[in-house]
């Protein structure tokens, strides 16, 4: 069975109405939902409304089990991950059971995991701009542009920038393996992450400004493919709460006693 987590949502967005002796039904729509028409056990969030607790609850879909789910794909028309399906589901009117809820109220949101997680699309992005590096070099060496002194600059730069954004990343891991281990590491986690996920979607970003002067406007056409990459890394840089993540940062740093040994 393929699983995927829809969290995402709108004013429309999902409520779990207790309906007593184990049993339940949703009312509202997921947006964002990635997969859609594919996925087979969804595990969708929403606001559980019952008299014996309430909160943030998970709960996965035995979508073979229960009516069928209403797919809004008029909802999906990005500038980039035009091929992805990442539409709006409408659950209203889906009963599931006691079973099928996941962990308690509240829990989805558990630190370090829910933010520590961005390592992972930072990851996804840096990926990106690795298509856009390689292409990008490909690109000039069919031009004949390799002895160019500006191009050899920018891949350069590209170069050590990609390179740069490996080593955060490894980093990362083998600090989220240790860290992990210890009590009290929460914030340290979560602050690291944001450093992680801030440092490499500026990497990004330039790698896409660096491309686009490599290659210029008739590098950025169909059918070349840097034209579709570049929309789709462009699209997915677009994740929640940079700002915040930013602020986080640098109110843990002001935080600490000293800057020495802080990651230690």
């Amino acid at each position: 069975k393929l699983f995927s987590v829809w969290n995402t949502q709108a004013d429309d967005g999902i409520k779990i109405h207790d309906l007593g002796d184990g049993f339940y039904r949703l009312e509202g729509s997921k947006t964002f939902c990635s997969g859609s028409g594919w996925i087979d056990r969804p595990l969708i969030t929403g606001e559980l409304i019952s008299a014996d607790k309430k909160g943030w609850q998970m709960c996965i879909i035995p979508t073979e089990n229960v009516k069928p789910i209403s797919i809004d794909s008029s909802f999906w028309k990005p500038l980039g991950m035009r091929a992805s399906a990442s539409f709006k589901m409408d659950f209203t009117g889906v009963e599931i059971q006691e079973k099928d809820l996941l962990g308690k109220p509240n829990e989805y949101y558990n630190q370090p995991h829910f933010s520590g997680g961005a390592i992972r699309f930072a990851a996804v992005q840096l990926g990106g701009a690795e298509a856009i590096f390689s292409e990008t070099q490909s690109f000039l060496r069919m031009l004949g542009r390799t002895e160019d002194a500006f191009q050899r600059a920018r891949i350069a730069e590209m170069t050590y920038l990609i390179e740069s954004g490996n080593l955060w990343l490894n980093q990362a891991g083998n600090n989220m393996d240790e860290w992990l281990k210890q009590p009290d590491s929460a914030e340290k986690i979560i602050t690291y992450a944001g450093m992680v996920r801030t440092a490499i979607a500026e990497i990004c970003t330039r790698v896409l400004h660096l491309c686009e002067q490599c290659v210029g406007a008739r590098g950025l056409m169909r059918p070349n493919p840097l034209e579709r990459i570049h929309r789709d890394l462009t699209f997915y840089l677009r994740q929640p709460a940079p700002d915040a993540t930013l602020t986080q940062i640098g109110g843990y740093v002001l935080n600490q006693q000293q800057t020495d040994g802080i990651w230690n």
